[in-house]
């Protein structure tokens, strides 16, 4: 069997388009023979390329130093021409088992990121570490410990995410620009933005993907004194923020008065942001109280500072991320099996640990 695979990322029947994944040492040598048109000696991490591949016209991309995708049309038969044109070449065909439970997973992961993170787990990553710490629960158990407690990490801080999106509420005072904020994160207009307070009463969502991880952005009213329709909003804006995994407050810099966040607010879920950086007035009457939030400026207007607001939202949503081909626990009763089975662990409860990672197997 060859360590190049070749595998279906996209829900099998007809569709539009297809998504063929070669992944391995050989995945970009073999890509390179099969394509109709000259790839250059150096093959580019990001790059595509548009051209034919068994007949069909695809896009080639490489997106790892071992991995490409084929983007194809979705059709059974250019499918089946495409995996054989690699199987044929020497690199084996994965299929996820119809039985395995996560396989009605993959055919609706919201990401690319996360399809593939739920495809290492079919071809065997979860299963193979689950394997290895049975055995050293055998033969050497205190070992186990913290490499068990890492996999339930994982299963806690991002196999919860593989399918539900993180949670980021943009909150703050009216006007700060959260409205713009969302619109400049999403791509698109899916907020109203005036600059009327009060104009934001509901809680507005939209889905984007960050760094592959999918990420629920949701905009809520600017929190004040009020009354009215817009004590309403303001109302539910709040129970948000109470359920979000991590909130972004806007603060106006602007404003003669800079208005921070409540003191009943968790820090640690608590992301302070500046916007207008562009038209700063000021700090307000204390300038030294941004320093004890590590502020990041932005400009919702202009786009300054976004690419860096997006990878510190990233770094705390995601406080480890699993390395290609690595273990994850992918679904609810996995996730929980390996937790538990953590805590027995921990406690030197081998029997039980051992017993609830034998049960994740079946």
């Amino acid at each position: 069997m060859s360590d190049t695979t070749v595998s279906l990322l996209t829900p099998p029947g007809t569709a539009a388009i297809a998504v063929i994944e070669a992944r391995g040492p050989l995945a970009l040598a073999t890509a390179r023979a099969l394509f109709s048109k000259a790839l250059p000696e150096s093959l580019e991490v990001g790059r595509f390329w548009f051209g034919t591949l068994a007949g069909d016209e695809v896009v080639l991309a490489v997106t790892e130093p071992d991995a490409v995708e084929v983007h194809c049309h979705g059709g059974p038969q250019v499918v089946r021409a495409i995996l054989s044109s690699f199987t044929a070449a020497g690199c084996t065909e994965r299929t996820p088992r119809p039985s395995d439970e996560g396989f009605e997973l993959l055919q609706h992961a919201p990401t690319l990121r996360t399809a593939n993170t739920l495809l290492d787990q079919l071809n065997g990553a979860f299963a193979r570490e689950v394997q290895r710490l049975l055995a050293l629960l055998e033969t050497n158990p205190a070992s186990a410990v913290e490499p068990l407690h890492q996999l339930a990490d994982l299963g806690h801080s991002v196999g919860r995410y593989l399918m539900t999106p993180w949670r980021v509420v943009i909150a703050g005072p009216p006007n700060a620009g959260k409205s713009s904020l969302v619109n400049a994160l999403a791509g698109f207009q899916r907020s109203v933005v005036s600059e009327v307070p009060g104009t934001t009463r509901d809680a507005v969502s939209v889905r984007v993907a960050f760094d592959g991880w999918p990420v629920e952005l949701i905009d809520t009213a600017g929190m004040r004194d009020a009354s009215g329709l817009e004590a309403e909003g303001i109302a539910r804006a709040r129970e948000t923020v109470d359920s979000a995994n991590l909130v972004v407050w806007l603060l106006d810099g602007t404003a003669e008065r800079m208005e921070w966040p409540r003191d009943d607010m968790k820090r640690e879920k608590l992301l302070v942001v500046v916007n207008k950086s562009d038209a700063m007035l000021g700090w307000g009457p204390d300038p030294n109280a941004g320093d004890a939030w590590g502020l990041l400026l932005i400009s919702a207007r202009t786009g300054d500072g976004l690419a860096a607001l997006v990878n510190e939202i990233v770094k705390r949503l995601v406080s480890q991320s699993p390395p290609p081909g690595g273990a994850v626990p992918y679904t609810p009763r996995l996730i929980e099996l390996v937790i538990d089975a953590s805590r027995a662990a921990g406690d030197r409860k081998w029997d039980d640990a051992a017993r609830l990672l034998s049960a994740a197997l079946e």
